[in-house]
């Protein structure tokens, strides 16, 4: 088996939509080369150096996949005839296991299992012809995993170099309550700015992902340092020693915090399971954790910043949730003066209750929410004179 495909070659890589930009940034301080965005996917050219980068380093990927194969299809058995064409066995041993992973929009086939199921009679015909035998299928934990990726009339076949899903850091306990995906929350905390050269504040902190992955970015500590397996290391041609190197010059550019990380919640078992990530994270002496409502977060410097996951959607009734809003806008008025504040929420309306005019939008999607991701400066004194002083930057 050949998993080394010409140098260069191109490299995909999944993230979360609108998520897209951040992950470019990503890729350029890795020195990836070729950027190019698609939706909820960034293109790019490297090595497997790169790839074996682009899995430790990259906080808001969900998947590193190297396509190997693209062709058109009229209807959904044109996979398995296009896929006969291709040399399965340059890519896989009959010693090994293989799964696929798929990903289908298309207006003919209504079910991606039967769209995965012809790629892998595609590739067992393929070695029965040649051996008189198939490599098994492992749909858990294969050897070799294939993503195969449908839109409409064309396939795309690759190599998922990552295994598990890569917004799994290995930290988080089981049991959660509507916990924050890792990968959202690090976008979330990128699309900020901050990286470290303030306090930083989570006063609904939930089961911890948000100060978790913050202090991971103050430390310049990559995302999955506490990972032992990805999908490359079962490949027969996993170098070891590149990714030894790889790994040894991430941790050189680790650094210690200048700044402290508070994060708290009322709810009592969200804090238990805060403090058992935190703890699982090795950051009990990073993260000051405290069980309080939100209306006793009181900054302890003139700036910070303050990123917020409230409760919204499924999460709270209707009800309740405006007058939570407006007591979060006015506590951030009266007591966070000089810091700004990011709150992510599913509903529009409860965000205008908050009374402050944001200064940057975005839009995301936290599950199945869309989502607005609001930045709110508060400053000190009256608004005429905020606004002579700090004229608005909204965009």
């Amino acid at each position: 088996m050949n998993l080394y495909p010409k140098t260069p070659f191109r490299i995909s890589i999944k993230t979360l939509q609108n998520l897209e930009d951040v992950l470019m940034g990503e890729l350029r301080e890795l020195g990836a080369t070729d950027i190019e965005a698609g939706k909820r996917v960034v293109h790019c050219t490297g090595d497997m150096g790169t790839v074996y980068s682009c899995n430790l380093h990259l906080r808001t990927a969900l998947r590193v996949l190297i396509p190997i194969l693209e062709f058109p299809i009229r209807q959904a058995d044109d996979i398995h005839r296009q896929a006969m064409k291709f040399d399965w066995t340059a890519w896989l041993d009959l010693n090994q296991t293989f799964a696929i992973d798929p990903n289908v929009n298309s207006e003919f086939i209504r079910h991606s299992n039967y769209a995965s199921v012809k790629l892998k009679d595609a590739i067992a015909d393929t070695f029965n012809r040649k051996f008189g035998k198939r490599p098994s299928v492992h749909p858990d934990r294969p050897d070799v995993l294939f993503h195969l990726h449908v839109d409409n009339h064309r396939v795309t076949i690759s190599l998922d170099s990552s295994g598990e899903s890569l917004n799994r850091r290995g930290y988080r306990s089981r049991g959660a309550r509507a916990p924050l995906n890792e990968v959202l929350a690090a976008g979330m905390i990128m699309l900020t700015g901050w990286r470290g050269e303030s306090h930083f504040y989570d006063p609904m902190c939930g089961s911890g992902t948000l100060a978790i992955e913050a202090n991971m970015i103050a430390r310049r500590m990559p995302p999955q340092v506490l990972r032992n397996e990805f999908g490359f290391m079962r490949w027969n041609s996993f170098d070891k020693g590149l990714w030894q190197q790889v790994k040894r010059n991430a941790m050189e550019q680790m650094t210690e915090p200048t700044h402290r990380i508070f994060a708290s919640d009322a709810d009592k078992f969200q804090m238990r399971t805060a403090a058992e990530n935190i703890e699982n994270a090795g950051f009990e002496d990073d993260i000051e954790l405290t069980e309080r409502d939100f209306m006793e977060l009181k900054p302890i410097s003139d700036t910070g910043i303050i990123v917020m996951n409230p409760p919204y959607g499924e999460r709270m009734d209707e009800e309740n949730i405006i007058p939570m809003y407006k007591a979060i806008g006015d506590h951030l008025k009266h007591a966070c003066a000089g810091h700004s504040a990011w709150i992510i929420s599913s509903d529009e309306e409860a965000l205008k209750r908050v009374g402050l005019k944001p200064s940057r939008k975005f839009s995301l999607i936290n599950g199945t929410l869309a989502c607005k991701y609001y930045r709110f400066d508060l400053f000190a004194g009256k608004r005429s004179e905020r606004h002579q002083q700090h004229p608005s930057t909204e965009s």
